[in-house]
């Protein structure tokens, strides 16, 4: 039996509860997010880590001269910052995949997803524990506010723009 054919023939009701853990999933991050930084840390730090490390190694690869790495939360003027990385030489060419290279979790996330049940046998824990894990990797995929403001500064915006508009108007698909 394929990968694709184990996925399908999961039991409707399992699904369902998988859904309703992401919905509780959901609902805790929220709360704990104004209320309780031990409830923050204990639920959002595996994501924490994965998101600040795609980080780094977007900044690595685009040679920004990681040289801060930070897990610890800190409390700022605008709420908690559960992890950060700094950089030494973030320019127009490499803001953009640095500040969205968490975004690269997703496609992880569809891996893992396509491969649990070759790797893990259908039961209902691990139909949760997958529904658990998509849910980590793909919120923590999203970028920050931080990260947005980063990927759009004028210098990017007016770059990747052009090279968009370029590559655009030569498209043999438009």
């Amino acid at each position: 039996m394929s990968v694709s054919q184990h996925i399908t023939h999961i039991p409707l009701l399992w699904h369902a509860t998988g859904l309703i853990l992401v919905t509780l999933l959901i609902t805790i991050n929220r709360f704990a997010r104004s209320r309780h930084i031990i409830l923050v840390c204990l639920t959002q730090l595996p994501g924490v880590v994965l998101h600040e490390l795609s980080h780094l190694a977007a900044g690595l690869i685009f040679r920004a001269s990681p040289y801060d790495f930070n897990l610890l939360p800190e409390r700022s003027s605008k709420g908690w910052i559960l992890g950060s990385v700094k950089f030494g030489r973030v320019t127009a060419f490499n803001a953009v995949p640095i500040a969205l290279a968490p975004l690269g979790l997703v496609p992880l996330a569809y891996y893992v997803y396509l491969q649990w049940f070759g790797w893990f046998s259908p039961t209902l824990p691990n139909t949760l524990e997958l529904y658990a894990l998509i849910f980590v990797l793909i919120y923590n995929s999203l970028p920050s506010r931080q990260d947005m403001r980063i990927a759009c500064n004028w210098k990017s915006v007016i770059l990747y723009g052009s090279i968009s508009g370029i590559l655009g108007y030569f498209s043999p698909y438009r």
